[in-house]
């Protein structure tokens, strides 16, 4: 969008017009499975996927059992309530979300985080 006054009012004399469309659906892929689905605007990921039946791997819907973890590879995700998630600030430095509280910006490919093998204290003894 052109942010010059000339340019912006042109902008939004075309959206008064109705010929400036505002984005109000996105696509995600999630890989490995290479799924694809569509999300509203204002829809988490998870609901939307649940909705059109995609399986996507989770549990507590609320951000607190991480199972929904994915690293956003292209695009733009928007976390949600992230005080209350469990997500670090590093994480999401990192680019990962959890599904069940992000919300789309731009089409977008995400890749499910594999979670870090506990090591057994016994395998550590020789």
């Amino acid at each position: 969008m052109n942010h010059s006054p000339v340019g912006f009012k042109r902008e939004l004399r075309k959206l008064k017009q109705g010929r400036l469309t505002v984005m109000s659906e996105f696509k995600v892929r999630l890989h490995p499975s290479n799924e694809a689905f569509m999300v509203g605007r204002d829809e988490l990921i998870l609901d939307a996927a649940i909705r059109q039946g995609v399986q996507v791997p989770y549990s507590c819907r609320n951000g607190t059992c991480r199972t929904c973890l994915f690293e956003v590879k292209e695009g733009t995700v928007q976390p949600v309530d992230v005080e209350v998630c469990m997500i670090s600030d590093q994480e999401l430095e990192s680019n990962r979300r959890l599904l069940c509280m992000s919300l789309c910006r731009s089409d977008i490919v995400m890749e499910k985080v594999q979670p870090r093998r506990r090591r057994n204290p016994a395998e550590s003894v020789q």
